[in-house]
């Protein structure tokens, strides 16, 4: 027991004085911590001068770069916890180049501060690809997602390019895509990342049926026809409701068809049957958002092109009726149906009001239509005579009419037509543009739009149509620019062309037993230069821009019989009038 006691009284005293050893070796230490804690308080700043700046987890940034953005520098004074550095930091954040960042004080000498900035880099995108999706459907989706390799990947890039793809094939009627994007590190490129983007296309959505509410003149048979892109899906089911109407039966049904007065409308016939019956087998039942937008304007413009002045959609609705198919319903204002009354004309003094009605043909009593007044006031697409044509071919472009509503009442509508006449135009300067193959004089020698001459728009129909006769030219691509000066009472006008080669090739052959070989071999060019055939940098690949056609032919039956047969043809001899010129060899 004594020796238990001894023992235990030793190792108290060592203990002891080890301890007390070890506080005074570490108290002047924990001094200074506690100096320098109070130093950094957030209670008691200090000012300091920046002796040094390091930057600390860069993999392709640049240093100076990532300083200069922080704008801190090198003998700044800042005060330290304080303002400098938080602001440092947000700048740096602001560019959305390092996904963290820290400034520290690394040490402190004096008076002096050395910072160390700590960053994340942002990964880098070094490629992307797709899972789930042929290779001939990726070509035109990289084009609309554009991802720029290289750039840096954030969260509104991944949500960016997910929406892009669900987009692309929602426009083509592919509703219920889902896309997943898989971020996979880059083990070949430092700090870079692969994209692989998962797309399950799934089937297409199409449209089971459409249903209209609030149409109470208009039947639903007549509004469907009016959505040009818009068709529900293919159906017969004329024997189920036949079959529905047989076994639910009752007796007291025939007693009720002979009692009752009601008559049944033929509307109310082609309701029961087109709700049974649609054989539209060749038009697309795909629900493609953008087109149903389309239609729903052109529904709305059919209306008020037979009356329904305040005819409008108050709502619509899509519900999805089973996996790939959704039910249409539009609910619509039709509104009550005008008609036209009076229509008087204010500021015509070169026409009279009733030459002007004449060519409007709008009599007391027609449908009130929008669309009618625009199209017999400026230009009838049919070709009929309208008010502008009737201004414009003599000279008066500055010409313009507004129809104005003055009265309403009831179903009918007074319309005053309110006209500015203004004074006749002349064609100043006369611009070609786009004929890179064809001189410009073979154009001009079409053109009825001559400078000096009045203005009229017949002129510019009658020289569009030529213009595409020729066949040197994308008839589809001409374009007329008019820039009127009603300053000096002039106008100039550009066309825009865009050139097409319309030679032509003509091969035909066979093997006639006895004779050997047959066949015609044929090459005419339409639009060749003699002209320019000295000169080679007209050679495309022959001399060509002066719309003369030369052809060339070599027809053989065998050995027995070959001809050859040469054909120059100048369509303007002298270039004032076209009068033809021919030449052949044969």
């Amino acid at each position: 027991m004594k020796r238990i006691l001894l023992i235990s009284s030793l190792f108290l005293l060592v203990f002891y004085g080890a301890s007390g050893q070890f506080r005074k070796r570490n108290t002047p230490a924990t001094s200074q911590t506690q100096s320098q804690s109070q130093a950094l308080s957030f209670a008691n700043p200090v000012e300091y001068t920046i002796a040094g700046i390091e930057v600390t987890g860069l993999n392709v940034l640049d240093k100076n770069a990532m300083v200069s953005l922080t704008g801190l520098k090198i003998g700044d004074r800042i005060k330290i916890p304080g303002a400098a550095t938080s602001n440092a930091i947000r700048k740096v954040w602001k560019h959305g180049l390092v996904g963290d960042v820290t400034i520290s004080a690394d040490r402190i000498e004096g008076n002096n501060v050395y910072l160390t900035i700590r960053l994340t880099e942002r990964p880098r995108l070094t490629d992307f690809y797709f899972t789930g999706i042929s290779q001939g459907k990726q070509s035109s989706l990289k084009e609309d997602m554009r991802l720029i390799r290289g750039k840096i990947v954030t969260e509104a890039m991944v949500r960016n390019a997910e929406s892009s793809v669900k987009k692309h094939f929602v426009k083509k009627g592919f509703l219920n895509t889902q896309v997943k994007i898989i971020r996979e590190k880059d083990t070949l490129n430092r700090g870079g990342v692969r994209l692989r983007i998962d797309v399950d296309v799934q089937a297409k959505v199409k449209i089971n049926r459409i249903y209209f509410e609030g149409n109470d003149r208009v039947s639903d048979a007549k509004l469907k026809k009016k959505l040009k892109k818009t068709h529900e899906r293919a159906r017969i089911t004329l024997h189920r409701t036949l079959l529905s109407s047989i076994i639910n039966f009752k007796p007291r049904y025939v007693k009720e068809y002979f009692d009752s007065s009601k008559q049944t409308s033929w509307r109310e016939v082609k309701g029961f049957l087109d709700d049974n019956i649609k054989l539209n087998f060749l038009q697309s039942s795909k629900f493609i958002r953008s087109e149903y937008e389309e239609d729903k304007k052109k529904l709305v413009d059919y209306l008020n092109s037979e009356g329904y002045r305040d005819a409008d959609i108050l709502s619509d609705s899509i519900y999805k009726n089973g996996y790939s198919t959704v039910d249409l319903k539009l609910k619509l204002n039709e509104g009550r149906k005008y008609y036209f009354r009076n229509i008087t004309w204010t500021g015509n003094y070169l026409y009279t009001a009733a030459t002007l009605n004449k060519v409007l043909d709008i009599k007391k009593g027609d449908v009130y239509s929008q669309q009618a007044l625009d199209k017999k006031t400026t230009f009838n697409p049919k070709g009929g005579a309208d008010i502008g044509g009737l201004y414009m071919d003599d000279g008066y472009l500055f010409f313009r009419v507004t129809p104005v509503e003055v009265a309403v009442e009831g179903d009918s509508i007074d319309v005053e037509m309110r006209v500015f006449e203004g004074d006749q135009a002349t064609i100043d300067q006369v611009t070609i543009t786009g004929n890179e193959r064809t001189s410009e004089h073979v154009i001009r020698r079409e053109l009825t739009t001559i400078p000096g001459q009045k203005f009229r728009r017949a002129d510019i129909i009658m020289t569009q149509q030529r213009l595409s006769q020729m066949g040197y030219f994308n008839a589809q691509k001409i374009e007329q620019d008019i820039r009127p000066n009603p300053a000096n009472g002039t106008v100039n006008i550009g066309w825009k062309l865009e050139e097409q080669s319309n030679d032509q090739v003509q091969l035909s052959g066979g093997w006639g037993g006895y004779y050997g070989f047959v066949g015609t071999v044929g090459l005419t060019f339409n639009n060749f230069s003699l002209k320019n055939v000295p000169n080679f940098k007209k050679w495309r690949p022959l001399p060509v821009g002066d719309g003369q056609r030369l052809s060339l032919s070599v027809q053989a039956n065998g050995k027995s019989f070959q001809s050859y047969n040469l054909s120059f043809s100048e369509p303007w001899l002298g270039g004032r009038k076209p009068h033809s010129l021919t030449v052949s060899l044969n």
